[in-house]
């Protein structure tokens, strides 16, 4: 599914979410007043995108992630289409219950334990350290990867 079609499935839901005004700002940025609330939004395909395009080493990060899957733990709030429900910071996706079981046998459950890592919860960084030497640096690579800017213009959030 495609930003456009999370975008157009937001607004077709606006009232189910108290939405009062939407107003684009540039490119996946939106400005959203939901509950009485002004939020800088980005609208995303999957929450894990949030750390795939480097929204979480922008100057400014957006306060709200509109998505249609919520698959990862994210440091800002996650209005997630397909559960109809606004996920709160670092709030695990309502289908993840045991991050560590569930690693093994899902990707969504590998991309919860990496999102929690690169948001520094200290459970997370347990885990990562008991696992034998060639996962743990696996993990720790892909959170290396993850963190470091990539070429090109950087995704800058809402310019005011």
């Amino acid at each position: 599914m495609s930003e456009l079609d999370v975008l157009y499935l937001f607004l077709a839901r606006v009232d189910n979410y108290e939405v009062s005004n939407v107003a684009h700002v540039k490119g996946r940025m939106y400005r959203i007043r939901m509950n009485g609330r002004d939020y800088s939004a980005v609208v995303l395909s999957t929450s894990f995108q949030f750390y795939e395009k480097r929204y979480h080493l922008a100057k400014q990060r957006p306060d709200l992630v509109i998505c249609f899957v919520h698959n990862t733990v994210l440091p800002v709030a996650v209005l997630s289409m397909k559960a109809g429900r606004l996920a709160q910071k670092y709030d695990l996706p309502a289908q993840i219950t045991d991050v560590e079981r569930q690693r093994h046998r899902s990707k969504i459950g590998s991309q919860c334990l990496l999102g929690m890592y690169l948001c520094g919860m200290r459970e997370a960084q347990d885990l990562v350290d008991k696992f034998e030497p060639r996962t743990k640096r696996r993990y720790i690579e892909r959170a290396r990867l993850l963190g470091k800017r990539q070429r090109g213009r950087p995704v800058n959030s809402i310019a005011s």
